[in-house]
């Protein structure tokens, strides 16, 4: 006899639950895997359609005090991101511009400006401040990461390819389609010739999103 839905989820959040208190106990608030099982617990809140009930949780876990440890730190900063993403699902954009913030601000601290989490932490504050009509700021912080992506970083890399997409679209906007053009060129041309199957999901969407804006036909190349 098949389990009813709603009992099997309502089951699945109660050993979470009490998988978040018995980690809680056992190893106390701040520990990576308190933090583990209470970012589960709140995905699968999330899940069941209960999103204010895990932005309510990651809040108030996020709320109490850090500890000293940086192991702790990099999992609560996991959470951070976890929680903005939420808040942006749900359309709340100066709370989500507000945790992408500290996203950054930790990111920096514990990987260095020029890392990839930095950049991509750098990339999505940029997305956000764009939504929210501080334009100034976004285009200094999405120029920023850019041009560190292309010292820094190969022009293969995930998150180069994001930042390198995300300029052109800028100047498209701004009504700049040579600048525009110019980058697809110089920093994204290369993903025509490259087998999709040998890309992952990003590279593969700014791949078909770099043909149409070219015009470009494409096939894969032969085996």
């Amino acid at each position: 006899m098949p389990v009813d839905e709603p009992l099997e989820q309502a089951g699945n959040l109660y050993e979470l639950m009490v998988d978040v208190e018995s980690h809680t106990a056992g190893y106390g608030p701040n520990h990576p895997d308190t933090l583990a099982a209470a970012k589960r617990l709140a995905i699968a809140f999330r899940d069941c359609g209960e999103v204010a009930q895990a932005i309510d949780l990651l809040t108030r876990i996020l709320d109490q005090p850090a500890s000293s440890s940086q192991v702790d730190d990099r999992v609560r900063v996991d959470l951070l991101s976890t929680l903005g993403q939420m808040l942006l699902e749900q359309g709340h954009l100066e709370q989500a511009t507000l945790v992408q913030r500290k996203v950054l601000e930790w990111r920096i601290r514990y990987a260095g400006s020029d890392d990839p989490s930095s950049l991509d932490a750098k990339a999505d504050l940029a997305t956000l401040l764009f939504a929210l009509g501080e334009d100034e700021e976004a285009n200094t912080l999405e120029q920023e990461a850019f041009e560190s992506a292309r010292l820094h970083l190969e022009k293969t890399h995930p998150v180069a390819c994001i930042l390198a997409w995300n300029r052109a679209a800028y100047y498209d906007r701004c009504g700049d389609p040579d600048s525009s053009r110019r980058i697809l060129i110089t920093e994204l041309v290369w993903l025509l010739a490259e087998d999709p199957s040998r890309l992952g999901k990003a590279e593969n969407r700014i791949r078909s999103l770099v043909s149409k804006r070219l015009n470009w036909d494409f096939q894969t190349p032969c085996q």
